[in-house]
Parts: C-alpha cells; structure tokens; sequence
C-alpha cells in the first residue's frame, strides 16, 4: 500500500508540476550554462547511498561543498535564491520516490557525515526503512531555522550535530513505533499544506 501511494502521488505531482520544471530547468541553464540537476548523496535504506536529484542552485559541487542549511562560502546562483526561498529546489526528489530510492513518506534523507554521528541502535532502527520527503519532524518540530540563525561554517555544523540532529532523530524513532497508514495520511496531508519539499 505504501509503495502504491509513493507510485500514484509521485507520477501525478511530476505531471502536474512539468511545466513549472521545465521552466525552471531553462531558466537555470540560461544563467549557468550548465547542468540542470544536482545530485547529492544521501544515506538510503540499509545505508545504501543514494544519489538524489535535486535543482542546481549553486556553482560549488554539491558533495564536495555540501552542508546543512546550505554551504559556507558557496557561490548561489541567482535562480538558485529564488528556487530556494519558494522552497521548490527539491521538487525533483520525487523522481527518487517514483524510483523507489525514496518515500513520501519516513525518517529524514541525511547527509553521510550525520548519519555517521547516530549512536548505533538509532542508525540500525532509522536506516531499515526508506528516507521519506516529510516526517514528523518536517510538520511538528518548528524550531530548526530559529535554532540555526544567524551561525554559519563550523558553528553551524555544531549547532546541528549537537542540539538539532538529536531532536531529529526522536521524532524518527516515534515515527518509527507508531507508523501506519493514517500517521503516514496525516503527516502527507500537514507536508502539502506547509511546502514539505522546502
């Protein structure tokens, strides 16, 4: 059934939203002259890393650069801001739920370097289901962006690891004890209406 929601619902919004991307897609190619997909790893199911799609808003690699909330330094791109503050810079992650490396719904996709920070009983729970677009962290936990204003570089990566990484990883685990079709109804529904592809 799950698999089943994650197939309909991905096929019908990248229909719906193909004109926008293929705008978008034009736009980005316009002022870099370059490719219109990033692709990020992320730690999949079993801790297989996934290569993820997302639109290119910066000229750093996204690997080589990458860190949460965004990159120290990194040079964003004008359409990139824009993307980025609409919180549409990720609409190209449904191709990963469609393929199946992702789900609409379950715990956070997170970077290699964070996952290596999960103690081992949290990373063996968390990593045996797919890596959902929302969860209960994306519609109840409201404090990550006030948590992290303001710091950036290597202040930025503590705060992360040590005051918003744990709170993340409670919500996965209570996501976890209680899933079931009418969580995963109530978190898809909360994530629509609040943009969970931010």
């Amino acid at each position: 059934m799950k698999r089943s929601v994650d197939v309909v619902f991905s096929l019908i919004a990248l229909l719906c939203l193909m004109p926008f991307a293929l705008l978008i897609a034009i736009l980005i190619w316009l002022e870099t002259r370059g490719p219109v997909l990033a692709r990020p790893h992320r730690v999949g199911r079993n801790g297989r890393m996934v290569k993820v799609f997302e639109f290119h808003t910066a000229l750093t690699d996204p690997d080589a650069m990458e860190m949460v909330g965004g990159c120290h330094g990194e040079q964003v791109t004008r359409i990139g801001g824009v993307l980025r503050r609409l919180g549409i810079a990720q609409w190209p992650l449904l191709i990963n739920v469609l393929r199946g490396d992702l789900s609409l719904v379950g715990p956070r996709a997170e970077l290699p370097r964070y996952v290596g920070c999960y103690p081992t009983a949290d990373r063996k729970l968390i990593l045996s289901v797919k890596p959902g677009l929302a969860d209960l962290a994306t519609i109840e936990f409201a404090d990550e962006k006030r948590m992290l204003a303001g710091l950036e570089g290597e202040e930025l990566e503590q705060a992360y690891v040590e005051q918003v990484l744990p709170i993340r990883l409670d919500y996965a685990k209570r996501y976890l004890e209680q899933r079931g079709f009418w969580l995963d109804a109530r978190i898809l529904l909360l994530g629509l209406t609040r943009g969970f592809l931010r």
